[in-house]
């Protein structure tokens, strides 16, 4: 089995790492210096693609001798696409680069592409929301976010749709976002939370799974049942910091409840954290 990583920071790195620990071949993508001399450092082997490629569309990318990309990144048998959506830079891309890594994919031996995307495709929604709910076009994000999965979607063989939550683990434990003279919104909406070793070990099964020629979408949460003020309390106290405060609500706002059902019976796979509450208390 062989694996390429686009997009290799915090989440690629720690699926690179794990999977060179079993062998398996890997090759990652970067853009910048800065992860370049990171990856480097980890001995992951990695090469340069810039997105998008300017000039390119799906007519002209016939054969690889017609783009500058190293075509070695789309010879390996599962592609993992793991591009920030960078959407709060106001960047509208993100589709534009998932349907050029698709056109790339099918000009090479790809057999599986993964994509990363994220449960802010549920933006505007309330209650419990599950990969069956309509979503709300008219939300922020969620246009370009499933415009990402619709470009990916094309692609003629084995595709896998992840949409995460928001993601914690090492350097990313909740109590560093916590400025002390930051006011928090929306203390009573329920946080949509994944560790990011949870994450790794699912994409490694499904990259297992290759070659079951099917395209599925998948939420990817854990079970943690907690409001967005006691989950930052918990983790302020387990780092000493200032109690966070949060402005007054008028009305109670649940947010959206991401349900991840599927994947847990699709994959038979039992969250390592599946009480982040538990896991932000004891670090």
């Amino acid at each position: 089995m062989s694996v390429s990583i686009i997009g290799c920071g915090w989440l690629g790195q720690a699926l690179a790492q794990a999977l060179m620990a079993e062998n398996v071949k890997v090759l990652a993508s970067y853009q910048s210096q800065q992860t370049l001399t990171t990856l480097q450092q980890l001995n992951i082997p990695a090469t340069k693609l810039t997105l998008p490629i300017t000039g390119m569309s799906q007519e002209q990318a016939l054969c690889f001798n017609d783009i500058d990309v190293d075509e070695a990144l789309f010879q390996n048998d599962v592609l993992v696409i793991a591009l920030p959506p960078q959407l709060k830079k106001g960047r509208l891309d993100y589709p534009l680069k998932i349907q050029q890594l698709v056109s790339m994919a099918e000009l090479g031996a790809t057999k599986k592409i993964i994509l990363l995307n994220s449960t802010a495709i549920y933006n505007g929604l309330v209650g419990e929301v599950d990969e069956n709910t309509r979503l709300d076009l008219k939300a922020p994000k969620v246009e370009v976010l499933l415009a990402a999965e619709k470009a990916v979607q094309v692609f003629t063989k084995d595709v896998c749709i992840l949409r995460l939550a928001g993601l914690v683990g090492p350097s990313r434990h909740p109590g560093k976002f916590l400025q002390a003279d930051r006011l928090f919104n929306n203390a009573s909406a329920q946080v949509n939370l994944v560790h990011q070793l949870d994450v790794v070990n699912i994409i490694k099964k499904f990259i297992e799974a290759t070659g079951n020629n099917c395209s599925e979408i998948y939420n990817v949460v854990s079970a943690t049942k907690s409001d967005r003020k006691q989950y930052y309390q918990v983790a302020a106290r387990a780092m000493a910091l200032p109690i966070p405060k949060f402005e007054p609500e008028t009305t109670a706002n649940s947010g959206k409840n991401v349900q991840g059902v599927k994947l847990r019976k699709a994959l038979n796979y039992h969250y390592q954290h599946d009480d982040l509450l538990l896991w932000a208390s004891s670090l």
